[in-house]
């Protein structure tokens, strides 16, 4: 890890208990662990400390448990972790792709999800361009584009709750039926046909990755199911979903995001039914979608 991070790694193993960057490091001068020449070992602590976490995310051995102060990620639930506000701001400031809100109509009729691909769908392609993310969830004029996929095994379906080192705060405590999130500029090339996932499925497949990994790292048929909309809420006029259908083989997986996603499991639709109240309001509108998909 390197030698300020193999310290506190050393430190707050003997200590057993969170502690800041100043008292880390006077452990380790104290114990004649810590060997430097630096004049300001503490900020040096603290930066590889803030960098390790900030680089590695859910991967790294550290976690702030509040202001100012670190533990270990073994010690404590996810949940329970303590999110600087910088490291939510770098969520915010990537590149993602929106359209022209004044397009909407062609694609989406209003609340819902629409199975029967519009005839203007080749230009909705054309019609993306990159935007910051921070300065697109203020404008009204875009809509930014959201891969969703609904991942299930036989008759269940994998549900998992949103944490809040997510930067939208709306979710926090909210359970979701469904994976995905913003299409990068990057993603503009290859998705050249957002209705055919054939077309698109190496990108596809990178986006699923990033937040659920399967075994032998085998993502099954990609299967497009239509575009999901929510004009019953401001914050969900700004974002047009494209809903893919995962069916997995087999019940393993991993959650890619640990961080940012928690307490996955499948569940049957009656299951996620008796708890709506717990779910965001797209995945309500796949409830829906789905439980009247399998009785016609």
């Amino acid at each position: 890890m390197g030698h300020f991070l193999d310290i506190a790694y050393r430190v707050l193993s003997v200590k057993n208990k969170p502690l800041s960057p100043e008292e880390i490091t006077k452990i380790g001068l104290k114990n004649g662990w810590l060997i430097t020449r630096g004049k300001t070992p503490t900020e040096s602590m603290r930066a590889r400390l803030s960098t390790d976490i900030l680089d590695k995310r859910d991967k790294s051995v550290f976690m702030r448990t509040a202001s100012g102060t670190f533990g270990l990620r073994e010690w404590a639930r996810p949940e329970s972790e303590y999110i600087a506000p910088r490291f939510k701001k770098s969520l915010l400031e990537e590149d993602i792709v929106v359209f022209p809100a004044s397009s909407l109509r062609k694609y989406v009729r209003g609340r819902g999800l629409f199975t029967t691909p519009p005839r203007d769908r080749r230009k909705l392609i054309v019609e993306l361009r990159p935007m910051r993310r921070s300065l697109a969830e203020k404008d009204f004029s875009v809509i930014q584009l959201i891969s969703v996929f609904i991942v299930r095994f036989e008759n269940k379906y994998l549900t998992y709750k949103r944490t809040r080192r997510l930067p939208e705060s709306r979710l926090h405590g909210y359970y979701s039926m469904f994976f995905g999130g913003h299409l990068n500029p990057d993603d503009i090339l290859p998705l050249f046909d957002v209705f055919d996932p054939k077309a698109a499925y190496l990108m596809l497949k990178r986006e699923l990755e990033e937040e659920l990994r399967l075994p032998n790292n085998k993502i099954p048929n990609l299967v497009y199911v239509g575009l999901l909309y929510d004009n019953s809420r401001e914050v969900s006029t700004q974002h047009l979903g494209v809903v893919y259908d995962v069916c997995l083989e087999s019940p393993s997986y991993i959650i890619g995001e640990r961080g940012f996603l928690m307490n996955s499991k499948f569940e049957t639709l009656d299951e996620i039914e008796n708890r709506r109240n717990d779910f965001e309001n797209w995945s309500c509108i796949i409830l829906d979608y789905e439980k009247e998909r399998l009785t016609t």
